[in-house]
C-alpha cells in the first residue's frame, strides 16, 4: 500500500472533528508545533496562541487535577493516556478535555513527538454538577466511563471526598480496592487496542457485578485498572470479597498467550481499610491501596495484598 501523499495527510488532519495538537518531544517543555482548526475552535484561541507553548497554558492556575498528573506522569515514562482535564476557553469558559496522548517515534525508534486528540468530554456523557458532590457549584464532572459504564475517576474522588466525610463524622471504616489486569499491554500487542478495549469491558462487568450495595462505588480507574469503595468491611473480608471477583475474572477464561501468570487473563488487588479520623485525607487511604497493589504485584500476581490502617 502506497503511503498518502503529504498534502492529502494535512488536509485529512485539518478536517478531523476532533482537535489535534503536535508536541515536539525532544524540547523540555515539549512545546506545540501544530493545532489543527478544531482545536481552534474547541478553545476559542487561534493556532498562533498555541505555537511554541505547553498545553498547560489551557489548565490557567487549575494545575492540581488528577488528569494533569497522569498526563505529567506518561510524558515522563514515554507512554500514551487517556485523561480527562479541566480546561478554560479563551473567553474563560470551563469544559472537561477529554484527551488522548500518543508518543509518536522517528525511524531510529527515538521519541520524537507526542500528537494528542481533543474533545469536549461534556458533550459526549451523562454530567452531574458537583454541587451534588458536596464540591464547588457550577461546575461539572463527568459521571460514566463510555467503555464500561463504571463511574469515571474524577468523578469517583469525588464522591469518595464525600463518603470520606461521613465515615470521619460516623467513625465507619472504609475499605478500597484497586484491580489491575496483569499483563495487559501484552495482551493488548497481540490483540490491539479493540480486543483490550473488549476484554476491559468485561472485566468490568464482572467487578461492577460484585459491588452491588447501595453504598458501594465501583469506577473505572486508569485503562487497566477498576476501582471500587466500599463501607463497614473488615480486612479480611475486603480481601476474601476481592479474592472472590479476581476468580470470577479467571473464571471468563479470556486466552492470554503472553501472560507470566496463567493461559488466561487474571488480575491483582491491592486493598486497604481504615476507620479515618478528623487528621486523614482519602489521599492516605489512595496511596495505601496504590501500596498494597504494587506489593501484590512485586510477587507472583493473579493475588490480593490487604493492609489494615
Amino acid at each position: 500500500m502506497k503511503p498518502l501523499p503529504s498534502w492529502l495527510t494535512r488536509a485529512l488532519v485539518a478536517h478531523l472533528p476532533q482537535g489535534v495538537v503536535v508536541c515536539n518531544a525532544l524540547e523540555p517543555d515539549y512545546h506545540v508545533i501544530y493545532v489543527n482548526p478544531a482545536m481552534e475552535r474547541l478553545t476559542g484561541y487561534a493556532a498562533a496562541d498555541f505555537l511554541g507553548r505547553n498545553m498547560r497554558f489551557l489548565q490557567g492556575e487549575d494545575r492540581e487535577q488528577e488528569g494533569a498528573k497522569r498526563i505529567r506522569a506518561a510524558l515522563a515514562a514515554g507512554s500514551a493516556c487517556n485523561a480527562m482535564v479541566r480546561n478554560y476557553r479563551h473567553d474563560g469558559g470551563v469544559f472537561w478535555n477529554e484527551i488522548a496522548l500518543e508518543p509518536l517515534h522517528d525511524e531510529s525508534g527515538r521519541l520524537s513527538h507526542y500528537v494528542s486528540f481533543h474533545r469536549d468530554g461534556s458533550e459526549r456523557s451523562r454530567q452531574v454538577t458537583r454541587s451534588e458532590s458536596g464540591g464547588a457549584p457550577g461546575l461539572t464532572v463527568i459521571r460514566e466511563d463510555k467503555l464500561t459504564g463504571l463511574i469515571r475517576r474524577e468523578y469517583f474522588e469525588e464522591l469518595l471526598k464525600r463518603d470520606w466525610g461521613l465515615a470521619q463524622r460516623e467513625s465507619r471504616r472504609l475499605t478500597l480496592i484497586l484491580f489491575d489486569i496483569d499483563a495487559f499491554q501484552s495482551y493488548q500487542g497481540v490483540f490491539g487496542r479493540a480486543g483490550g478495549e473488549q476484554t476491559v469491558r468485561r472485566v468490568a462487568r464482572v467487578v461492577g457485578g460484585c459491588f452491588r450495595r447501595a453504598s458501594d462505588l465501583c469506577g473505572r480507574f486508569d485503562e487497566d485498572k477498576i476501582v471500587a469503595l466500599a463501607n463497614g468491611m473488615t480486612t479480611e473480608q475486603a480481601r476474601s470479597h476481592a479474592e472472590n471477583v479476581i476468580a470470577r475474572v479467571h473464571e471468563l477464561a479470556i486466552h492470554h498467550p503472553r501472560s507470566p501468570v496463567s493461559r488466561f487473563v487474571t488480575m491483582t488487588a491491592g486493598v486497604a481499610t481504615l476507620v479515618p479520623s478528623r487528621e486523614d485525607a482519602p489521599q492516605r487511604l489512595l496511596e495505601a491501596t496504590l501500596g498494597a497493589l504494587n506489593d501484590a504485584k512485586a510477587g507472583d500476581r493473579n493475588r490480593v495484598v490487604a493492609r489494615e490502617l
